[in-house]
């Protein structure tokens, strides 16, 4: 399984609809703890201002937006960018994702996106107490 495969999984299992910095970083730090045996080359999360982050998860969006597969945009009220896949991200289907990983990346976007920021990130330290170091966060 690629890196850019699976993250183009988590953008397509939105169905077109946004995902923010958040929801992305966030779902795709779930899919390497829960699925790490079975990843090679995937991101390295950092302990950052509100739990892991990792710069290439962003590099690598960007990277499917130029091959027409991610749209990225501005959040009209907020100022701050997301991602949401195009036709054309939505059909390029890795088929070497098994079922189970593809099951979970679409349970868990539909999760991450059905509650607040201030949630997700206590999701995030209450299930890894590690990722709280250096936040900046006190929700």
């Amino acid at each position: 399984m690629k890196r850019t495969d699976l993250l183009l999984k988590i953008i397509a299992a939105a169905n077109g609809e946004p995902l923010t910095p958040a929801q992305l970083q966030k779902v795709a730090f779930y899919v390497g703890m829960n699925f790490a045996s079975e990843l090679q080359d995937y991101y390295e999360f950092k302990k950052y201002d509100y739990g892991p982050f990792c710069v290439d998860v962003y590099r690598d969006a960007e990277r499917l937006e130029r091959e027409g597969k991610v749209t990225i945009s501005i959040h009209p009220r907020g100022g701050w960018r997301q991602y949401s896949a195009t036709l054309a991200g939505m059909r390029a289907e890795a088929e070497d994702i098994p079922d189970e990983v593809s099951t979970y990346i679409v349970e868990k976007v539909r999760w991450a996106r059905a509650i607040s920021f201030p949630e997700l990130v206590r999701a995030v330290y209450q299930e890894f107490p590690q990722f709280r170091e250096n936040s900046v966060f006190s929700g």
